[in-house]
Formats: structure tokens, C-alpha cells, sequence
């Protein structure tokens, strides 16, 4: 991207976001502008849809509020020291930025009167020579204003630049923080994050969402015959065959020791049910060797229980189901998918989803 762009974007965007603060009354900390500069840029849909809910409740941007919003959508859940740094770079180039509009302001002003000064001198002069000297004296308030414009361009174009280093360095951080570090999918943080947006989005599109949670059979019985580290290569195979059995817009998380779970957004229950199978089948017929050991590993099956999301319920009430049709999976002999519909009896009382 050229220099030209980012000083045009900087501008654009910053033109925005300071009147949408301005007109719910939020103060300009460097917290609450990097949350309305994402809301600005439009990508992030979860804080949209989240802001859509309090703008339609009217709700007050209270301090509680704005807080909320920017641990939940700015900070998410990379590690508080390093955002700490992050944070101080943010404050350095939003206090920049607003002494330098403060100063433009200004000097505004002062060229205004400057040129309300001449307009008033202008009906006084009789000589060519005093026309071309206060025309002289005129053409160099001119340069000095123009100077002091480029310069101001010069500054937003700079801190464009450096805010585009911050928002990559952030991404990076949160890569790490939110994914699992032996199979390389999210983790459980990262899935109660997206979770969450998800329902938001699901609410305010009224669109369907599923969740699968997949379960790896008598895992410890084959941590224990073949040892950890043919055990740490099963569950990167796990990962990876999920993973190629979901969209892009999906999500495949581990969230225990050996047990997944499958985000699908604008996904309804049956093709849930067929994403679960389509994850089983896929396991199930693949044989496992270790090829460097010269192992043969057998077969590996997997159970899972799926549920979709009901307008309203809770993340713990859709997380309780999902788990209790896990759970009949189980015990119905393991190997298996069983979907809500299918669930017989009462829903583990013992799950919390915290």
C-alpha cells in the first residue's frame, strides 16, 4: 500500500470514528478510539453486532462499558504484558495525534484572522508598492500555512504507518495466545471467544450455528501401549483431519487434554450432523503407523455429540447439551455421533462451561 493510501485511509477513518465517539458521549482515552477505529474499518462483525445491541437498547457507553468492549474485542486474550506495551505505543500515537490536530486547530485560527487582517488593510492601500508588499506578506502566510499542512500530512501518514505495525504485531500475539501449541488449532480460549461473537451474530443475523464437541476413544489405553510422544502425533493427526473437514469460515478447537470441538457458524443441525459423520467416517478408515518406529498403531475412532444453537439460551445451556450427546456417544459403545435429537434422558448435570 502506497503512502498516498495510508494518509488517505488514516483521514477517512479517523473522520469517522471521532464523531461516532462524540455522539455517544465516550471520552477520547486511547482504549475507547481503538475500539471505534476497528468499529470504523467494519471487519470485526462480532463488535458490530455487539454495538448494534447497545445502540438499539440505547444503552449508556458507561466506563464499565467501554471496558467490556475493548478487553472483549481489542485486548481478546493476549498475554497482559504484552498488550501492557502495545497499549503505552496506542496512548504515544493517539496523544500525538490529537496534540497535532489541537495544534492545526490553531493555527487555523491564526491564519483566519491573519487573512481578516488583511482583507481590513486591503481597503486602505493607495501605492502599487504597498499592494505589493502586503501581497508579499501574504504569499508567505500562505507558504507557512501550506508548510504547516504537509507537515500534519507528514504526522498522519507517519502514525498510519506505525499503527499498521501495531494492529500486525497484535494479530501475532493473539495467534499465539489463542492457539494450541502441539496440534497448531485454537484452543479453548480461542473457542470461547468465537463462541461468544458467534451467538451474537447468530442473534442479530438470525442466522443457525452448530457445535460439535469430538472425543478421541480410549485414548489413554493407547497413551499407555504405544507412549506419549506416538500419543502427541495421534492428536496432531486428530487436529489436522478435522480441519480438513470444515470451511474456512469454521473453526476446530482443542479443548481438553484429548477432546475438540467444531465451531460452525451459519451452519443448521442436519449439516452439523453431516460435518460430525463426515469427521468420524474420515478417522475411523484411516489406519495409523508410525512410520519412523516402524509401527503399526491400528485403528483410531472418535465419538461426538452435536448441538445447534436456540435463539436466547445460554453458551453453558448449548454447551450442557452438546456435552450430554457426547456422552451418549460414549456410552453407547463409542464411535458414534449423536445429535440433540437423539438425546435420551437428562443433560449432564455435573458440565460448566467456564
Amino acid at each position: 500500500m502506497t503512502r498516498k493510501t495510508d494518509l488517505t485511509e488514516a483521514i477517512h477513518y479517523l473522520k469517522q470514528t471521532l464523531p461516532e465517539m462524540s455522539k455517544r458521549k465516550i471520552a477520547t482515552t486511547p482504549e475507547n478510539y481503538a475500539v471505534w477505529y476497528e468499529y470504523t474499518i467494519g471487519k470485526n462483525l462480532g463488535l458490530k453486532a455487539h454495538i448494534f445491541d447497545l445502540d438499539k437498547k440505547q444503552a449508556d457507553y458507561t466506563d464499565e462499558v467501554n471496558a467490556e468492549l475493548y478487553a472483549k474485542y481489542i485486548l481478546c486474550s493476549t498475554e497482559q504484558a504484552e498488550i501492557n506495551k502495545l497499549k503505552d505505543s496506542v496512548r504515544k500515537i493517539i496523544t500525538e495525534l490529537l496534540e497535532n490536530l489541537n495544534d492545526e486547530g490553531e493555527q487555523l485560527s491564526d491564519f483566519s484572522r491573519t487573512l481578516q487582517q488583511f482583507s481590513a488593510q486591503i481597503q486602505d492601500v493607495s501605492t502599487s508598492d504597498a499592494l505589493q508588499e502586503m501581497i508579499r506578506e501574504l504569499l508567505v502566510e500562505t507558504r507557512k500555512r501550506e508548510q504547516a499542512t504537509h507537515n500534519l500530512q507528514e504526522t498522519v501518514c507517519s502514525m498510519a504507518s506505525d499503527i499498521k505495525d501495531l494492529r500486525m504485531e497484535m494479530e501475532r500475539l493473539n495467534e499465539e495466545a489463542n492457539t494450541d501449541s502441539l496440534t497448531r488449532v485454537r484452543n479453548r480460549r480461542a473457542f470461547d471467544i468465537a463462541l461468544d461473537k458467534a451467538i451474537h451474530l447468530s442473534m442479530h443475523e438470525n442466522t443457525a450455528l452448530a457445535v460439535i464437541l469430538i472425543d478421541i476413544d480410549s485414548f489413554k489405553q493407547f497413551n499407555d501401549q504405544f507412549g506419549h510422544s506416538i500419543g502427541d502425533k495421534v492428536l496432531r493427526y486428530v487436529a489436522s483431519s478435522l480441519t480438513q473437514c470444515v470451511r474456512g469460515s469454521d473453526m476446530v478447537a482443542r479443548v481438553g487434554g484429548e477432546e475438540f470441538a467444531i465451531l460452525l457458524p451459519e451452519t443448521d443441525y442436519v449439516g452439523a450432523m453431516s460435518v460430525a459423520e463426515n469427521c468420524r467416517q474420515k478417522i475411523a478408515r484411516q489406519p495409523l503407523s508410525d512410520s519412523k518406529e516402524n509401527k503399526k498403531l491400528g485403528s483410531l475412532t472418535v465419538s461426538a455429540g452435536v448441538g445447534s444453537y436456540h435463539s436466547r439460551e445460554s453458551i453453558e445451556d448449548l454447551m450442557r447439551r452438546t456435552d450430554a450427546c457426547l456422552y451418549q456417544s460414549k456410552r453407547e459403545g463409542r464411535n458414534k455421533v449423536t445429535g440433540e435429537s437423539d438425546l435420551e434422558g437428562n443433560l449432564s448435570e455435573d458440565f460448566t462451561w467456564i
